[in-house]
């Protein structure tokens, strides 16, 4: 049976506002119980984002430059976001059955959906399967530099990775996709967000409709910008 998913495509934004939009959205799910969202977002201006266990001492990728930075909610590497990525958010509440307990299993399940919409743009992508189970990514390490188990491969590279949190009883995933794999590899931002949207209602036997962000979620993000922001200079 089909599960109703919130659909929000959202407009460019500044780096600290996405991330309190997500963190928002997960305290709404946590509290209200509300519909399972799957938010797809743009980046006003590009920006490096890092994990939450991560501080500004960590080696940051050269060609980041002077870039802004911005924690995620979230774990995880440092990740660049330009016009070459593809950013979203998975929003819902564990016990909701939307997707399956557990790390390993809810991210295995949502980058299969990445791997069968890169499959319809005739994109040949796998999981990284790792040997030593044991095996996790440093805090002071960049996102696409070090893959993890059940990343999302292609020619021996990276090109798709998320990081979690769990707060609550909701649970936060928020993903990145390169889109910019080389020059013989170019599809436009439209076509794949609607082969990822489709990748993902198949996987998830999710319904997706489309909606906005509500008044009360942005009032609360809001509220969490200036955390966000003292965050990255602690």
């Amino acid at each position: 049976m089909e599960k109703i998913w919130r659909l929000i495509v959202d407009e460019a934004r500044d780096p600290h506002m996405n991330m309190a939009i997500d963190e928002a959205i997960m305290l709404r799910q946590a509290g209200a119980g509300s519909q399972p969202t799957l938010r797809i977002y743009k980046w006003l201006y590009p920006s490096l984002s890092i994990g939450r266990f991560q501080y500004l001492n960590f080696e940051a990728p050269v060609s980041a430059g002077d870039l802004p930075i911005v924690k995620r909610p979230t774990g995880g590497g440092a990740v660049m976001h330009n016009e070459s990525g593809f950013t979203y958010s998975v929003i819902y509440r564990e016990d909701s059955c939307a997707i399956p307990r557990g790390v390993i299993n809810s991210y295995k399940k949502i980058h299969s959906g990445i791997i069968e919409a890169l499959a319809g743009l005739d994109i040949k992508a796998g999981f990284h399967l790792n040997i030593d189970k044991g095996v996790k990514l440093a805090a002071g390490r960049t996102c696409f530099a070090s893959p993890v188990e059940f990343d999302v491969m292609c020619g021996g590279r990276k090109i798709a990775g998320a990081a979690q949190r769990r707060k609550f009883g909701a649970v936060l995933h928020q993903g990145e996709v390169s889109l910019g794999l080389d020059d013989r590899l170019k599809w436009s931002y439209n076509n794949f967000l609607i082969a990822f949207t489709n990748g993902l209602s198949r996987h998830l036997k999710a319904k997706f409709l489309k909606d906005r962000i509500s008044d009360i979620e942005l009032k609360l993000a809001e509220e969490l910008i200036a955390d966000h922001i003292e965050e990255v200079n602690r």
